[in-house]
């Protein structure tokens, strides 16, 4: 499967990238590179490959979350120009 320059473009655009047509040029055929890979996989004969598994459970431990205060909330709205009272501004991102 090979995707056109338009769909990388519109995949671009939804994740909110502009690409030049050099950049569209360039993504769209590294992405076509890896579709290829891809597959190639389905040429493999995997009839007899055991399924992988790990042979051991590894534990990941998690902190507790807890919501502190941070100590001077002052100091990091000043390293900003985009702040609303105590607040950033960022870009609306959804729509109505």
């Amino acid at each position: 499967m090979k995707l056109t320059s338009e769909q990388v473009n519109d995949i671009a655009l939804e994740s909110r990238l502009l690409l030049t047509e050099q950049e569209l040029a360039g993504a769209t055929r590294y992405i076509n590179n890896f579709l290829e890979i891809l597959d190639s996989f389905k040429e493999l004969d995997l009839t007899d490959v055991e399924p992988f598994s790990f042979a051991e459970v590894l534990e990941c431990p998690l902190r507790e979350d807890k919501v502190a205060a941070f100590p001077d909330a002052e100091a990091i709205l000043h390293e900003s120009e985009h702040v609303d009272g105590s607040y950033f501004k960022v870009p609306r991102i959804m729509e109505e």
